[in-house]
């Protein structure tokens, strides 16, 4: 019998964007997933295009106080073995759930992996990986954080580690792997793509910069009596970029037959949606960022991006 994930979105006025995360949830590879929807009281027509999934989800539509919030609500709301949240403007690939539960089998409390991120509001459309290392709450505490939407974790977890602190209004997720962390969870990477991040100008960290490096700075403080002073900071930009550009050049190279297993199920689905791979792309990747065309990409962004929404831009 394979056990229920609990899938919480959070949304409030992005009907276009919780469409497609709707459609990728509901496309899941795996079977047997509730998924939950907690509307802060939208007004763009949101709240009828939750109506037209009933009832292959459930939502409520109420105000809230953040989106931390909003999350705490659906998670308790939830009955699966295994939790996650998706955004409204993320998407899970078909296979994300089907691997994560998996993981999550042989004895971790929370796993995450890779992400792909697609420029939507670039023209042409591009797409670049985003690479993770395995967790070290020194290393997530002072240099890095998860890709929240690819992170999945147990009820047992949740029950030991408790609800989002909603005092933190967009590093809510950061805090709770940490604290997770810190409670003794078992955390694991995947070499996969687990979910693509829509960007674009309307995020709440793009929009709140300031609000943003205060909470990082906050988070830092509060976690460094567990993780201790940060370890190799001043090798750690040069150490980051080695480790991004070689991973890169295994991307690229992990659709051919010289490639690794690593990121097998993305490069499947990409074959299966016949969207053509850019390896030629990763001579922009090698360069120093400012030279790099803001568009470059490893694989044909637009081609994926009609796969993911269904319709040319």
């Amino acid at each position: 019998m394979t056990v229920l994930v609990s899938i919480v979105t959070p949304v409030l006025n992005r009907r276009e964007t919780l469409r497609t995360c709707l459609r990728w949830v509901a496309e899941q590879t795996y079977p047997n997933i509730e998924h939950i929807v907690i509307d802060g009281g939208s007004t763009d027509g949101t709240i009828e295009l939750l109506q037209e999934w009933e009832p292959r989800i459930t939502w409520i539509s109420e105000p809230d106080t953040g989106m931390y919030n909003a999350i705490n609500k659906g998670l308790a709301m939830t009955t699966g073995e295994v939790v996650a949240y998706v955004n409204s403007d993320d998407l899970y690939l078909p296979y994300s759930v089907e691997v994560a539960v998996e993981a999550l089998s042989g004895g971790p409390d929370m796993v995450f992996g890779d992400l792909g991120v697609l420029t939507r509001e670039r023209d042409p459309v591009g797409f670049y990986p985003q690479f993770y290392r395995d967790f070290d709450l020194n290393h997530y505490t002072h240099f890095a954080t998860l890709a929240q939407p690819t992170v999945f974790w147990t009820r047992s977890l949740m029950q030991r580690t408790g609800t989002f602190d909603e005092s933190y209004r967009l590093l809510g997720d950061c805090e709770y792997w940490l604290r997770a962390a810190v409670k003794g969870a078992r955390i694991t990477h995947l070499d996969e793509i687990l979910a693509v991040q829509v960007e674009h100008e309307g995020t709440l960290r793009v929009t709140n910069p300031e609000r943003l490096k205060a909470e990082f700075v906050r988070l830092r403080d509060d976690y460094a009596r567990h993780a201790g002073p940060p370890i190799g900071s001043r090798l750690e930009h040069p150490r980051r970029s080695i480790y991004w550009r070689y991973h890169q050049l295994l991307f690229a190279a992990a659709g051919t037959r010289l490639g690794s297993k690593r990121w097998s199920r993305f490069m499947r689905f990409l074959d299966e949606h016949s969207v053509p791979k850019n390896p030629l792309g990763l001579a922009w990747f090698l360069l120093p960022q400012p030279m790099r065309p803001v568009n470059a990409s490893l694989v044909d962004g637009l081609a994926l991006d009609r796969v993911l929404f269904g319709e040319p831009l």
